[in-house]
């Protein structure tokens, strides 16, 4: 498409006079633009159809439907979903639960074990001079040191 029709083409699609002579002379004389300019027409007119020939007004009651809809539409935040009764409920019969089993668990995999009565302490305890014997403090001292020492297990 040449100048002289790229400047005038949308007043001429309008129906507006163009503001030069160049426009109509140009067409005359050049059949590639003439051509383009028919499909053109065509293709305005095509668009023209699309147009309803009266103006619609919408359904009474449309604005409020579509807002509803965009309101059960919108997703819930975490913190809506967590203070929810039932979520809290679940939750904590859940946290309970696993604190059973794991509970469980640890108390059957741990094995039992009794300390014989050799244990440090009370190999020292059973040594100490019985009460009412005139030991002095240094004598229970050297008892429970020499008990400790000779310990074995």
């Amino acid at each position: 498409m040449h100048q002289p029709v790229r400047e005038g083409l949308e007043d001429y699609l309008a129906g507006k006079p163009s503001r030069t002579g160049d426009f109509g002379n140009h067409l005359k004389a050049c059949m590639e633009c003439a051509a383009e300019l028919e499909i053109l027409r065509e293709q305005a007119r095509l668009v023209g159809m699309l147009r309803p020939s009266e103006i619609l007004d919408p359904a009474p009651g449309f604005y409020a439907r579509v807002l509803s809809r965009i309101e059960r539409r919108v997703k819930p935040s975490v913190w809506a979903l967590l203070l929810e009764p039932t979520l809290g409920r679940r939750v904590a019969l859940a946290s309970a639960a696993l604190a059973l089993v794991v509970s469980a668990y640890i108390v059957s995999t741990e094995p039992f074990r009794m300390t014989p009565a050799t244990s440090p302490a009370i190999a020292a305890i059973r040594e100490l001079p019985q009460q009412g014997t005139a030991a002095t403090s240094e004598q229970d001292r050297d008892v429970v040191l020499a008990s400790l020492a000779s310990f074995q297990e």
